[in-house]
């Protein structure tokens, strides 16, 4: 599982990557999720943000910092 989270490190942002994290851990993914500030490389996909996260290479939340429960559900979605 990739878990990428493009942000210009805003503190929205940065709390996100942390919430993703623990998630991660709690669950027990192998795969460590990746914070990146180069906005381009998502922006060249066609979409605009402040926060961008992309599972497995899908758009999964735009601009939206949902809890550490609501991050476990949208990520064990992609488990399946």
């Amino acid at each position: 599982m990739r878990i990428q989270l493009f942000d210009r490190g805003t503190p929205k942002g940065k709390q996100l990557f942390a919430n993703i994290e623990t998630v991660c851990e709690r669950m027990q993914i192998d795969y460590d999720p990746e914070f990146i500030k180069d906005m381009n490389r998502v922006y060249s996909m066609g979409v605009q943000g402040t926060t961008i996260l992309l599972i497995d290479g899908e758009i999964a939340l735009v601009d939206k910092y949902p809890t550490v429960r609501e991050l476990e559900t949208l990520i064990s979605d992609y488990l399946k």
